[in-house]
This record gives structure tokens, C-alpha cells and sequence, in this order.
């Protein structure tokens, strides 16, 4: 600790330097003058995402390409070493944009400016380091001219949760129209996707730096020019760099809205106008981030991640209250002892069996053999049991442990035979039984996969395979994997090791009790789940319940699109390197399989007249009730218990005032299925969805037999930090269904506004 006699000359050595960082920075913003240069910063300011306007011209300023900023010590957890005599970059510390709240929503304060910082940090761009390979921030590739899929449905939402309406039609410029009063935004019809979003875009500048003061009626942004438009073009350059939208846009020289006069303090002019286009552009791209990348830790921007570790030295988010399950009981170390003797016995029959080659053919290695103690057990009717006798194991206990049964004739036989063999052990290590995988070709009436029978030690419903080997990954941060077979989970473990370790129930669904031992194996509170199980209808089944049973112990679930084959069947076909892919891009909330599980039936009924409102109808009452009770009672609130009509009796469009404030308080994963449930079923206007949304709130509320009143499973989002201990029940979803093809419902009209 310094004396105290120096600690003034260490203040005062630090004001010198955050003076002399301000001179430098006002040099910098300076030197800018031509459209180029603006546009260049612009470009690092995508690059840089979180990063202040002031930071982000002090970086490129010395390296214009850079792309990955940390400091020394942070490069050094990340295995890289700054390279020597690399000069560091000098930025301003501890103004670093605040994290978005849990549900992907901006943070309620004020972007940090360099004018309050107090303190000077040194950071270094990944091309003055080496070593490990870094992730670099997640790219959004799009054809020349398009735009990224659901970017345009995510910022019209955004669009919505301010309060504006957006409607594709003819009578604006290319780059939209804002109507202040009526606080509605018209983009062109028949712009290409990457124009379109431009102008939205562009639109959402202007409503997020202008929209404050009251317009007279009429007033639009129509040939907006000058310093306003500067702003709303730079905010849809940044988002569209951002995002990979490559759409041409020619900017003005910054010396027609910053001056050239000295006596106007240009540097000044540049430098809040880029503070105001970033603080707008970083409330956009937070949210587009969390819904285009589905929320994934593995999707937050390296750049994010990284200037964190740097700045932000709040506590980690207190863990999930979950329900521990009581320990189990210690095992009968008999039992145990026979079980050992039962895999070293099938280990020693593997190289003798048909049962390399078929794993090799399935991409699993012998190295990958011997790490999951893979073994064979013979064809004969008692090779095992008269191995374990002569090991001076007694019958009693050799059935005991599951591996024999008595046959027909009274004798005892071999319960596994001829089939690939893999232990499953217990919470302890132990080993508490198998599951056996049939010989290919073996014929219909042999079960393809065989487990142990219930036993002292084997309890089907409390055994993960793949935990035992998953642990110490789990510990350092992977991602679990919940699949369906033993060798899908070996196949997403060995795909990407350290990043994803598969787990698999033993011939049952995945229950409540598996779920509780998953959350004390994995801080759930870091990392997301995911579940990847088939693409058929029993597996969209599965995965609905595994949706009711994961939201006890975690708010952040995922789930792999897999497109037809299982992860054993990509790595054995297509390789690791494609499991790999399919894990880490290939997501969606797990929420949003549940939301298509309920519209599956009502897709006879969409060509209907009035079948797509009834689906929409049905559908929003199905994300109500899987709201967070915090948010449903947020919209009951707002709406103070009363229905919101979308139509007057002339079939008018009616305004809710109330709609972009329920949009705020809305979770984000809730905000993403309502946006899908709009373009699924062809709503061109997602406040429709929204106020049946609320009005689904206000009807649950209302009854006290609903599912609401319950406690009903809630929906899965980073949104909601305190899941519940427990779910209500592990039933499948309750949910209405469509009604029958010819029968009366009663108010079946739509909105004219809101369908294709």
C-alpha cells in the first residue's frame, strides 16, 4: 500500500494522463473531415461493439483495422501473449457501455462518457498478440444487397417497443418515412431486403435521437438533411456493417454539419454526434444480438466478452435457486464390486468383436473407446455369469447387479449378449449399470438398446449418461447437451471437446430428478442448455416435456436444429467438424419448438378464412401462459385488468396506447416468439399477436382453474434471473388445440390492417 504522502502525487500523475488522453482524443476527432474518414471510424465502431465513440476513435486511430481489444493480463488468461516491444493502445477506463439486462434490454442509465473518466488503461488488438486461437465476434454473412434472416422482423419489433408501427407501403423516399404524430414508420414496398433494412433502420435513428419534442401533426422525417440525418445514416451504417448488410450509402462531409470554423469547436460537434450515434446504435444492436443469436453464451460478441473482463467488475449473477435432490444412498459395495468385475470383462472381449470396426465407422475412435470403457459382451447364453462365478461371485448377487436374469428353465443366463456395452455410473462415479446397443442387422424382435434392469444401484429416472465424463468439462464452463441415445451424447462430446459434453437419459425421458443432479453438476447460472434431440415428431415431443423440466433449473434454454439426422448420424456422415457447426450456429430457443408444437395442428385450418386469426389466438395464449408470473403481472398492470380490443365494431384498426409499454415489460424470448407467430402466420403487424397476448394475461388471470393459477411451466429466458425451485407439474403441454372444421367460433374477424 503507497504512504500516504504519495498518494496526491499519484492522483495527480493520473489527471496529467487522462488530460493529455483528452488532448489526443480532441486531435483525433480533429482530423476527421471527409465522408471517408467518418465513415471508416463508423466501420471500426461495428468492429468494436461496446466500445465508446471515444475509445473507438483512440483505437483506430493507432491500428484502423483493429478488431479485438483486451488488456495485458486478459490476453494472457486467454493463452495469447502481447507480442514484445507492441506499444499499447492508451483508452479511457471504466467507460465501457453497461451490460444489458438479463432479458437482452438496454440498461436504465445513462452510456458512460469519457469526460467523467477518471482513470487511463492500456489495451492491445489481436494482431499485436499470438497463441491460442481467440473467437472473434459472430459474423451475420447475407448475399450482396440482402440482409441476414430476421433482422427485419427484429427491428420492426424494436420499432413496435417504441412505440411506432411499421407498414410497407408506397409514398416515402428510399430511406422510409417517420409520421411523428400518428407514430407510424413507412418503408418502401419494393426495396431489397438490404435496402429495406437500411431505411428501418435509419428510421429507428431518427426515433431513438429525435423523437423529443411534441411535432405537430403531419410532420415526418421526409428529406431530413443536415446533422439529423447525419445521425440516422450513421446509426443504420453501423447496424448494417454490423449485421453484414453491404448497401452503398455516400455520406456528406462531416464538415457540413460540424463546421470548419475553429470558433464552432468541430472536434466538439464530432465528438457528441458520435457518442449519440453509438449510445443509439449499441441500444439496437444489444437486442438484435440476443434475438438473432438466440441467446447463446457461445453467440456473445469475443469483443463484449472481452472488454468486460476488462471493465466490469461486478459480482457474477447469483445462481438459479434450485432444489437440491437428496443424496442417494451409499451403494451395496458388493454390488459395486461385481459391476467392475462385469466392465473389465466386456473391455477384455472388445478387440475380439465385431464391435471396432461398427465404432469406427461411426467416427468413434479407439482412444474414444477406451475413455468411455466401451466394451463387448459375447453371444453365448451365460459367458458373463460363469466368468463371475469363477471369480467366486455367487448367483444371488450376480442378479442382484442386474447382469443375469433366470430363463425359462429355471437356469441362470446372461441378461446383455452380443451387443456393445456402456457403463453408466452414478452421481458418486460408481458404476450402476449398462446399456447394451444391439448388433446391426440383429432383427426386429431384438431391442436395439437394452438397459440394466431397476436394481439397488440402477435407477433409470436418476442416471445421466455422459455426466460422469462430462464433469470435469462441465466444471470449466461447457455447455451441457441433453440428447436422446448414449452415442449421441459420445458424439457431441467428442465433436467439440470443452465447448459442448453430451448427456443422455437411460431408456427413459429426461425427468425433474435429472435435471436437479445436471444443475449441480454445471453452473447453470453462466451457461445455457441445449437440447438436440431428433427431428420427428416423437422427438419435438420430448423436447416440449424436456422444456417443462430444464425451466426448474435454468431460464437459458436452447435447442439444436438438427434437420433430419441425429448427432451421431452427422458425425458419422458429415464429420466432426459438422456436429460442431450444427452446435455452436444452428440454435433457436427451446421455447420456440414448444410454440411449434402447438401450431403444428392448425396448419390444416391456416387456408381457412378465419383459421390463421383462431392459430394466432391460440398460440398467444400459449406464450401468456408461459410468461414469468413478473411479467404477466407487469401486463396486468398496465392494461389494469381490462381486454384490449384491436378492431371497432366497423372493423377499424384500434390504438393502444398501452402496446409499447407491454412490449417493453415483455422477456425477449417471449418478444421472439410473438414476432414468429406474426410471420408464421402472416400478421404483417405484430401489435395484433401483442394484445392477444395481454388479453390472454388478463382471461388467465380471470380464472381461477387456469394454467396461470397453477403455476404453469414459465417461459425460458435469459429475462428472468430467479427461475422457480421447482415446475408445477412434468406433464406434456395443455394447450387447446384447433376446433374441427366446420364448427361455430364466436368474434372470428381480423384486423384488416394485419394480414397479408
Amino acid at each position: 500500500m503507497p504512504a500516504p504522502a504519495a498518494l496526491p502525487v499519484q492522483a495527480e500523475d493520473r489527471e496529467q494522463r487522462i488530460a493529455a488522453l483528452r488532448i489526443r482524443l480532441h486531435e483525433t476527432a480533429g482530423q476527421i473531415r471527409s465522408a471517408a474518414d467518418w465513415s471508416g471510424y463508423l466501420r471500426a465502431a461495428a468492429r468494436l461493439h461496446g466500445e465508446t465513440w471515444a475509445n473507438v476513435l483512440l483505437i483506430s486511430s493507432r491500428i484502423p483495422d483493429a478488431t479485438l481489444v483486451r488488456g495485458y493480463e486478459a490476453w494472457r488468461a486467454a493463452g495469447r501473449q502481447v507480442n514484445r516491444d507492441e506499444k499499447g493502445i492508451e483508452i479511457f477506463s471504466g467507460t465501457r457501455r453497461p451490460e444489458p439486462g438479463r432479458h437482452g434490454a438496454e440498461a436504465a442509465s445513462q452510456d458512460p462518457s469519457w469526460r467523467e473518466a477518471r482513470r487511463a488503461a492500456y489495451v492491445w488488438d489481436l494482431s499485436q498478440t499470438a497463441g491460442q486461437p481467440v473467437q472473434l465476434p459472430p459474423a451475420f454473412p447475407a448475399p450482396e444487397g440482402e440482409a441476414p434472416p430476421g433482422l427485419w422482423g427484429c427491428l420492426c419489433w424494436l420499432a413496435r417497443r417504441e412505440g411506432f408501427a411499421v407498414e410497407r407501403e408506397d409514398g416515402s423516399p428510399g430511406d422510409g418515412t417517420t409520421f411523428w404524430a400518428a407514430r407510424r414508420i413507412r418503408i418502401p414496398p419494393g426495396l431489397p431486403s438490404g435496402q429495406a433494412a437500411w431505411a428501418l433502420a435509419h428510421q429507428l435513428g431518427h426515433v431513438l435521437l429525435h423523437n423529443t419534442i411534441a411535432y405537430p401533426p403531419g410532420t415526418t422525417t421526409s428529406g431530413c438533411h443536415g446533422i439529423g440525418k447525419a445521425e440516422a445514416d450513421s446509426v443504420a451504417f453501423i447496424i448494417c456493417a454490423r449485421h453484414g448488410v453491404r448497401v452503398e450509402h455516400a455520406f456528406s462531409s462531416p464538415q457540413t454539419w460540424a463546421g470548419t470554423d475553429p470558433r464552432a469547436q468541430p472536434a466538439a460537434a464530432i465528438l457528441t454526434t458520435g457518442e449519440r450515434v453509438t449510445a443509439a446504435a449499441a441500444k439496437i444492436s444489444r437486442l438484435l444480438d440476443h434475438h438473432l443469436a438466440g441467446s447463446r453464451p457461445s453467440a456473445r460478441p469475443a469483443a463484449e466478452a472481452a472488454t468486460t473482463a476488462r471493465h466490469d467488475e461486478r459480482p457474477p449473477p447469483a445462481a438459479a435457486p434450485v432444489t437440491t435432490p437428496p443424496s442417494p444412498p451409499e451403494p451395496d459395495p458388493r454390488i459395486t464390486g461385481v459391476l467392475d468385475d462385469a466392465m473389465q470383462f466386456y473391455a477384455s472381449q472388445l478387440d475380439r468383436s465385431w464391435v471396432p470396426a461398427y465404432l469406427a465407422e461411426r467416427g468413434i475412435s479407439g482412444a474414444a473407446m477406451r475413455q468411455w470403457r466401451i466394451g463387448y459382451a459375447p453371444g453365448g447364453w451365460t459367458a458373463l455369469t460363469g466368468h463371475l462365478r469363477a471369480l467366486g461371485h455367487d448367483d444371488g448377487l450376480i442378479q442382484a447387479a442386474g447382469l443375469a436374469r433366470t430363463s425359462s428353465r429355471g437356469t441362470l443366463i446372461d441378461h446383455f449378449r452380443d451387443r456393445v456395452m456402456l457403463p453408466v455410473h452414478d452421481e458418486r462415479g460408481n458404476i450402476a449399470g449398462f446399456l447394451g446397443r444391439a448388433r446391426p442387422g440383429a432383427g426386429p424382435e431384438v431391442p436395439k438398446y437394452l438397459n440394466s434392469p431397476e436394481t439397488s444401484s440402477y435407477h433409470k429416472g436418476s442416471l445421466l449418461f455422459g455426466l460422469h465424463q462430462a464433469r470435469g468439462l462441465l466444471a470449466r464452463g461447457a455447455t451441457p447437451v441433453i440428447v436422446e441415445g448414449p452415442f449421441d451424447a459420445i458424439a457431441v462430446t467428442l465433436a467439440d471437446p470443452g465447448r459442448h459434453a453430451g448427456l443422455a437419459p437411460c431408456g427413459t425421458a429426461l425427468t425433474s430428478k435429472q435435471a436437479a443432479i445436471l444443475a449441480q453438476a454445471a453452473d447453470l447460472s453462466s451457461t445455457s442448455v441445449l437440447v438436440a434431440f431428433d427431428d420427428d415428431q416423437a422427438g419435438r415431443k420430448a423436447a416440449v416435456r424436456a422444456y417443462d423440466i430444464l425451466r426448474a433449473v435454468t431460464g437459458r434454454l436452447q435447442s439444436a436444429v438438427l434437420s433430419g439426422k441425429d448427432p451421431a448420424e452427422i458425425l458419422q456422415t458429415e464429420g466432426p467438424a459438422a456436429l460442431r457447426a450444427v452446435l455452436r450456429d444452428r440454435v433457436q430457443p427451446l421455447s420456440s419448438v414448444v410454440i411449434d408444437a402447438h401450431l403444428a395442428p392448425w396448419e390444416r385450418r391456416l387456408q381457412d378464412p378465419e383459421g390463421p386469426l383462431l392459430a394466432m389466438r391460440s398460440t398467444a395464449a400459449v406464450i401468456a401462459g408461459l410468461l414469468p408470473a413478473a411479467s404477466s403481472e407487469a401486463i396486468r398492470q398496465i392494461t389494469g385488468n381490462r381486454e384490449l380490443a384491436t378492431v371497432d365494431e366497423q372493423m377499424r384498426p384500434v390504438a393502444n396506447p398501452e402496446l409499447p409499454e407491454i412490449a417493453r415489460v415483455l422477456p425477449a424470448d417471449a418478444a421472439y416468439q410473438t414476432m414468429r407467430v406474426a410471420e408464421r402466420l402472416g400478421f404483417t403487424d405484430y401489435s395484433d399477436v401483442l394484445a392477444e397476448v395481454a388479453n390472454a394475461v388478463t382471461r388467465g388471470a380471470a380464472q381461477p382453474g387456469s394454467r396461470a393459477a397453477r403455476g404453469a411451466p414459465q417461459l425460458a429466458s435469459s429475462s428472468f434471473p430467479n427461475p422457480p425451485a421447482t415446475t408445477g407439474h412434468e406433464d406434456d403441454h395443455e394447450v387447446p388445440g384447433p376446433p374441427r372444421h366446420g364448427s361455430r367460433v364466436t368474434q372470428a374477424h381480423e384486423s384488416p390492417r394485419s394480414r397479408r
